[in-house]
């Protein structure tokens, strides 16, 4: 079935400068969503440390006169090579306890970490492991609870409304008094900023046609890799966890501001819901905006079909065969690409060197080139890039899990750094094109419910991510740390298998209901659209 939509979309501007305006607006949510997406690496810095003196107020790490000297080495435990314990003292009866009080190293990160306010160290080590693990609890809750928002009162209200409360939610938690509250208020951050980001991901294949789809994604996606080296640089300069909390929680709220002023609503939306007369001025405005004139009585077929188009419940697609295994495919993808993106990015920690300077390339440097890849994908189709995405990256992941159980590597610790780079390349570009992709085979009347139903399951990947980070710890294998590489490696690899069975999108009408979903093209030769409606009318064969 041919959506009139597009033909339309083609009508007004395939990418003009009305989208243009939007998709910059829409760049901002990319920009702010990293900066509390991974800020908790920068949160979790656990610096040198060792127990404080007893009787000794001023008590710093680093020895200030030869008689501090000698009471840490009269009060610390220190090991076979010399090395002072963490976190344990000597009592006066000469028998070692742990303490509850610390000091820590201020000669590398200077300011006060969240572990160093809030002691979440030793014992207390696992608090900090709850904060993440809360914080991405957040990231599947928000999946689930703010998309079908979305379907109901519009994606521009729902954008506004989830940065809102991300940044305000972001403020407050700047004034934590304890890690329970920290973790709460993470939890809402986490919860509304997915949402917004997955409702951002929705707006540019709704306003754009399926000839320019492929480049205003890739303009979207450039500004994640912006947001996570943007985080780099302010946590480098400002260390105190509070501060940095601040500062990256204004981001939300300015967002929001900018997009009640200039956001407009989507035309797939009002027309999906019925909304015949805003769409027509929304269409109207996009056709004035891009320099373009429409045909009068433009809006007479898109009223076609209305009632099927707003009755649609998610239910329904359970009669649809060939889109619930579409969809079942999704969610495993989906869940691949939380559990190995976040998987990657905790890892960072565990790197030698700068933390600074490994997560600008890893979460940032290694986010860029989805961009050219994105333009490929309009070439080559997003199937084949996706499969050849996922199998490199997996295979690289792979390599460096049996390299490390095999080879010294201990003198070359960059090949874990390039390695590991090339892993979040692979699935950071599927993750990005996923977005588009999923889209593009959704039916308008239920895109962003499913959209943000495949999001859950990238939020439960990304809830295993640390667990898998650190199963090693608790797992003794040959591969040691390279264990969480190696089942990355191949859970990307089943998922390039499986992103076969999905269908070729490039270039091809997005599916207004859920019977246009289930009959969607999937040939994997791309046509190109014809504005004119006798010539666009395509017969597909579906798997």
């Amino acid at each position: 079935m041919v959506s009139k939509i597009d033909v339309l979309l083609e009508t007004v501007g395939a990418l003009g400068v009305y989208q243009w305006r939007q998709l910059f607006l829409i760049a901002l949510g990319p920009i702010a969503a990293p900066l509390h997406f991974i800020s908790i690496v920068f949160h979790s810095i656990k610096p040198t440390h060792r127990c404080k003196l007893p009787n000794w107020e001023n008590d710093t790490f680093s020895p200030f006169s030869e008689v501090h000297n000698q009471s840490i080495y009269q009060w610390i435990p220190v090991d076979k090579d010399g090395i002072l314990d963490s976190c344990k003292i000597y009592t006066n009866n000469n028998e070692t306890v742990e303490c509850e009080e610390h000091v820590f190293d201020k000669s590398v990160y200077w300011g006060v970490t969240l572990n160093e306010r809030f002691e979440m160290i030793c014992g207390n080590s696992w608090a900090s492991t709850t904060v993440k693990v809360v914080f991405t609890c957040g990231l599947a809750v928000g999946a689930v609870v703010v998309s079908p928002i979305a379907d109901r009162i519009g994606r521009r209200l729902t954008i506004i409304g989830c940065y809102f409360v991300a940044g305000i939610a972001g403020i407050v938690a700047t004034f934590s008094v304890n890690y329970y509250m920290f973790a709460a208020f993470r939890f809402l951050i986490a919860m509304s900023l997915v949402g917004g980001l997955v409702i951002v991901s929705v707006v540019p294949p709704e306003i754009t046609a399926p000839s320019a789809r492929a480049y205003a994604i890739a303009y979207r996606s450039f500004f994640w890799p912006m947001g996570a080296m943007l985080l780099s640089l302010l946590a480098y300069y400002i260390q105190d966890w509070n501060w940095l909390q601040l500062v990256t929680s204004i981001f939300p709220v300015l967002t929001a501001i900018l997009y009640v002023i200039f956001l407009k609503e989507t035309p797939h939306y009002l027309v999906t819901k019925g909304k015949h007369k805003e769409a027509e001025n929304m269409f109207l405005h996009m056709a004035s905006v891009n320099g373009k004139t429409l045909p009068e009585n433009f809006m007479d077929e898109l009223k076609e079909g209305e009632e099927a188009a707003v009755k649609e419940k998610l239910k329904s697609i359970l009669k649809a065969p060939v889109l619930l295994k579409r969809t079942a495919i999704s969610f495993y993808l989906w869940f691949v690409f939380g559990l190995s993106f976040y998987g990657l990015s905790f890892n960072v920690a565990h790197f030698t060197g700068s933390i600074y300077i490994n997560h600008v390339i890893i979460s940032g440097v290694a986010s860029l080139p989805t961009i050219p890849l994105f333009f490929l994908s309009h070439r080559l189709g997003r199937k084949l890039i996706s499969i050849l995405s996922l199998s490199v990256g997996g295979a690289m992941l792979i390599v460096a899990a049996f390299l490390n159980a095999y080879v010294d590597l201990s003198r070359y610790s960059y090949v874990t750094i390039i390695v590991s780079m090339i892993g979040k390349i692979g699935v950071a570009t599927v993750f990005t094109m996923s977005y588009l992709w999923c889209s593009e085979f959704y039916p308008s009347t239920l895109r962003s419910t499913l959209v943000g139903l495949s999001s859950l399951f990238a939020r439960i990947g990304s809830v295993l991510a640390p667990i898998i980070v650190d199963l090693n710890v608790h797992v003794r294998t040959i591969f040691g740390p390279s264990l969480g590489s190696l089942i990355f490696g191949i859970t990307m690899f089943i998922a390039a298998i499986l992103a076969y069975f999905l269908p070729e999108t490039n270039l091809k009408k997005i599916p207004e209901t859920i019977a246009d979903a289930n009959v969607f093209v999937t040939e994997n030769r791309s046509r190109k659209l014809s504005v004119d409606e006798n010539d666009s009318e395509e017969t597909s064969k579906p798997l």
